[in-house]
């Protein structure tokens, strides 16, 4: 007689082998890209640790906001500012490298210093809004998907209508504001120069954990580790290193490892190409949809002026750095999600979550191709670059975010 626990324990097993033929997949394809362009098999690499990171550490944005909003827990938040701590020290080595001594208003090219003003913060307000009402930003939503997700596919669905939206308008926001708002690099812009950039960086990242810390309190949130066992027991090689491959592979990491990675990932990105991004593909695919249905005709208005996520990618082919960024994420979490057994079709116990995803992915969709990056390409990765738009987002998705908890506190 076949068991239910027989059949799980079957099921198991056929995802861990899939994710280790998967994992050598990854490793297959960067070989072949790299005969082509060996940058972007860099990047893939980097991407698909990127995906792998935030599924294993449960990573996202969305739940740092909307967690320390609804909860008062900062886990999640902690681990966002650890993470752009680490990637603003290796950003400005790379910098100063790149440009030694800006002039004013000088800034690297492939660096995401992006415009400030009005739409930066209409952008983050209205993604923070659609991150939180989604439940997952961007990134979580690929995650997502990749660990079966039904509602995280309806709200990549509205991801791609909320692009091509933007898109249609994209001459308005254009002429209007975008063409007329500043780029603001700290280190030229107010002289400040990188060392001095990057200590006011790190000042303000410690002030919000602090406060972090502060709000944790208040709300009675404690962090405690309980030891299951008190006895020292001695373990023999082959044990040590099933225990390693179990903590690399199977078991979660916390948010505080997940932070360090992304850390560390984020500069091998930027080495070898740009800071990091995962919705430049989405917008790319988003601007040939729109012109091939004819809502829009020829190039954008001075998109390829713009750094950010799409990074000049427009006139590249198929297999861009765009696209091997944005599958790489999925491919990451997939293999991740096989290998920790946690890849299940999973779908919402209302009907009504589904509408719920879809307007939540049509927001950041909109607000995402604003911006010209979310909570990876306009926040981290311009916090990161000594981008003070990089803060007007920030500030302005944590306000989005907190309206997002209030609606999704009404809907229930």
């Amino acid at each position: 007689m076949v068991t239910a626990d027989k059949v799980e324990n079957k099921n198991f097993h056929i995802q861990s082998v899939i994710g280790c033929i998967l994992l050598a997949l990854v490793f297959i394809i960067s070989f072949f890209i790299s005969r082509n362009n060996f940058s972007n098999a860099a990047i893939w690499l980097a991407a698909s640790s990127l995906g792998f990171i935030f599924q294993k550490s449960r990573f996202c944005f969305a739940a740092s906001f909307r967690d320390l909003f609804l909860f008062g827990s900062g886990q999640n938040m902690k681990g966002v500012l650890i993470a752009i701590a680490v990637s603003s020290i290796g950003f400005v080595g790379i910098l100063s490298w790149i440009l030694p001594n800006p002039l004013p208003g000088e800034f690297p090219s492939a660096a995401h210093v992006l415009p400030v003003g009005i739409s930066t913060i209409v952008a983050g307000t209205l993604f923070g809004i659609g991150m939180v009402t989604a439940g997952g930003c961007v990134s979580g939503t690929i995650y997502r998907v990749a660990e079966g997700y039904t509602a995280s596919m309806v709200t990549m669905l509205g991801i791609f209508i909320g692009a091509i939206l933007l898109i249609i308008s994209w001459d308005f926001w254009w002429d209007v504001f975008i063409s007329k708002e500043p780029k603001i690099f700290l280190p030229s812009t107010f002289s400040l120069g990188f060392g001095f950039s990057l200590v006011i960086t790190l000042l303000l990242l410690l002030l919000i954990y602090f406060t972090v810390l502060y709000i944790e309190t208040k709300s009675g949130i404690t962090n405690f580790v309980f030891s299951k066992n008190n006895e020292i027991k001695t373990k023999g090689f082959y044990q040590k290193i099933v225990e390693i491959i179990n903590k690399l592979f199977v078991k979660s990491w916390s948010t505080t490892t997940g932070g360090l990675a992304l850390g560390f990932v984020a500069i091998i990105y930027f080495l070898f190409h740009s800071p990091p991004g995962v919705t430049g593909e989405i917008m790319k695919q988003s601007i040939n949809i729109s012109e091939s249905l004819n809502f829009t005709n020829g190039p954008l208005k001075g998109i390829s002026s713009l750094s950010g996520c799409l990074g000049g990618s427009i006139d590249q082919g198929i297999i861009s750095h765009t696209f091997v960024s944005t599958i790489g994420v999925f491919f990451g979490a997939l293999v991740s999600a096989l290998l920790s057994k946690e890849f299940k079709i999973r779908t919402p116990k209302e009907p009504k979550r589904y509408l719920q995803s879809l307007s939540g992915g049509v927001l950041m969709g909109y607000s995402a191709t604003l911006g010209i990056g979310c909570t990876i390409g306009a926040f981290f990765s311009a916090i990161s670059s000594l981008s003070l738009s990089g803060w007007v987002f920030g500030i302005s998705l944590a306000l989005g975010a907190f309206i997002g908890t209030k609606i999704i506190k009404l809907i229930g």
